[in-house]
């Protein structure tokens, strides 16, 4: 990336490369947490489990 200073003083250039080097750091940042592996599934067994208990709760 090209940066040109010529119209700028030296404050203004040095608050410019902080805010990209912050740039540059938030990009960096680790990638979210992966999902805890087996939700799926959890959630498969308990709509399961409520559906048998449905299916074959109601003919007591």
């Amino acid at each position: 990336m090209m940066v040109e200073f010529e119209d700028r003083d030296e404050e203004q250039q040095r608050r410019f490369l902080e805010y990209l080097d912050r740039l540059k750091a938030e990009r960096a940042a680790p990638p979210p947490e992966p999902p805890k592996p087996g939700c799926l599934w959890r959630l498969l067994g308990r709509l399961y489990w409520a559906w048998l208990r449905w299916r074959y709760g109601r003919r007591r």
